[in-house]
Order: C-alpha cells, then structure tokens, then sequence
C-alpha cells in the first residue's frame, strides 16, 4: 500500500468519492478531522460507507478511531468493524497498554459481526516522543499492528521542534521507526502527510526522502497528492531495468561458480545488490509495473 487517503468521517460526498480517487488505502476519519459536535454524526457516515465496500474491488479500508482515551474509541470500534473494514488507524499510541486495549475490543466486534477472529488489523500512529522512544514496544504489542505510521506535525510540536526544509527535525524519530519495524517483522513505516497541498514538488521530494530512508507509503489529505506517491513508491523503468541487469548478471556469475561480479559500468556487484535488486523486482511485479521479464 503506497498511498493512504484519509476523508473526514463527517463529510458525506467526501466518503463516496474517496475509494475512487486511485489510493491504495483509504483511511475514514473519526478523529481529528471530525469536530466534537460532529463524532456521533460521522460515526454513523463511516458505518454506512464501510457496508457499502463489503465485497467490492478497490482501496484497502481502514478507520482512524478517536483516541482510546477519549471516551469515544470503545464505540468506535464496536460499530465500524463489520464486513468490509480492512482495519484500524489507532491514533498518539504511547505505549503496548494503548495497543492491548483496542484489541480486546476488536475480540469483541469480531464476534459480534461474525468476522473471522484476529481479521481486522492495526496501524499504530506514532506522534510523539514517548511513542517514538516505545516504537519496539507498540510494534510487538499484538500480531494484528501491520504497521507504524509516523505524525511529524505532532511529533514536532510534542519536542518543541523548529521545522526546517531538509527534514533534520525528524529524522532520529522516523530512522528509528524504520529500524524498529525491521527488528519486529511487520511493514516498513508509513511517512507522514505533507500539508502543503500546493506545493508537488515539495510533495515528490519529501516522499522520495522517506523511500531512501525506508518507508513505504505515505499518508494523503488530498486526493491530488495521491498519483505522487504511488509513483515515488513504484519501481521506475530505469530502477526495473538495473535491477534486472544485476539479476542476469548474478545468475551468470554463479553458473560460472563466483558469488561476486563487476557489471560492464565497473560496479561491484555482490550478494546485499543482488537480493535488493530481486526485492525491486518482486515489488514491480505486484505493483503492476513492467519488468522487463519474467
């Protein structure tokens, strides 16, 4: 899942035409986007556009509960998982406490909506220092955490952070992340949203940034941002075509009894390359992209 657009929960045309404004995911929100008058209001929204997909082709389906904390979660929960709901976004998790709690009430909306047990999956924001410092914790807390996705704007406001234009204010904080899914076996984290909705290339270049550094999708506020970060996350034609190189060449070289090589561009080529290269190969191909093969 490369891209993941949120749309308000309280907002009736914004949560029919999400699931075709071409993301990988969709993220219906009962949190922050939803004013406290409007939670009851968007609850209902959401439950009513969750039916609606069960069954159908399209985006992943997940919803951001309010807070555990709040009061409201409990509820959330118990109503949206029905047929149709991929997941949950559980928003400023802290600590494996905050994990724990959401799943013993998604035990019970299983069983209520006569879903499969363990079948609604987790994607725990992290937002703030003390969820950066126990990502590890929140990462192993339970099988169904499919994912961590980082909040930078929270984050940065949570250390008294100064945002600068190279990202540097939040760079331990998402290396960290990356780090910490790799160690506990789930997805690479999910970056941010980027608030600037008029600024693409900013978007293109932020986006690129947390690829390099080991995310793997990224949130939207917009559906314009969407086509950006699908093609950052995908395998370009020049990346499959050097990836496929290496492969050919690695598959000749221990034909011919060596482990190691040096491609005609007089670069060293040895086992880490050759498995990034099947990695890039193997993503293409899910992703739809051509391959140059089979």
């Amino acid at each position: 899942m490369r891209s993941w657009l949120y749309a308000p929960g309280n907002n009736p045309r914004l949560l029919e035409k999400v699931f075709g404004a071409g993301s990988d995911a969709v993220i219906l929100d009962l949190e922050d986007a939803v004013p406290p008058g409007e939670k009851a209001r968007a609850r209902d929204l959401v439950i009513d556009a969750v039916r609606g997909r069960a069954g159908q082709p399209g985006p992943a389906v997940f919803v951001r509960i309010n807070h555990p904390e709040s009061g409201l979660a409990e509820a959330d929960v118990a109503t949206v998982v029905q047929p149709g709901l991929d997941g949950l976004r559980v928003p400023k998790v802290e600590d494996a406490e905050t994990v724990h709690r959401v799943e013993g009430w998604l035990v019970a909306a299983e069983q209520r909506a006569g879903l499969p047990a363990g079948s609604m999956a987790l994607v725990c924001n992290v937002e703030s220092a003390a969820g950066v410092w126990r990502a590890l914790e929140i990462a192993e807390a339970s099988p169904r955490v499919q994912a961590l996705a980082f909040g930078a704007a929270d984050f940065v406001r949570d250390v008294a952070a100064r945002v600068g234009p190279d990202g540097l204010e939040t760079l331990y904080a998402r290396s960290r992340l990356v780090l910490v899914a790799r160690v506990a076996g789930i997805r690479p984290p999910v970056d941010s949203v980027y608030t600037r909705l008029n600024d693409e290339e900013g978007l293109e270049r932020t986006t690129r940034q947390g690829r390099d550094l080991g995310f793997f999708g990224r949130s939207a506020i917009h559906p314009r941002q969407v086509a950006a970060i699908n093609r950052v996350y995908t395998p370009s034609e020049e990346e499959v075509g050097r990836a496929r190189e290496v492969v050919t060449a690695a598959a000749s070289a221990e034909a011919g009894g060596s482990g190691a090589l040096r491609l005609p561009s007089g670069d060293f080529v040895d086992v880490a390359i050759v498995r990034r290269a099947e990695a890039v190969l193997r993503l293409a191909d899910a992703l739809g992209a051509p391959t140059g093969g089979s």
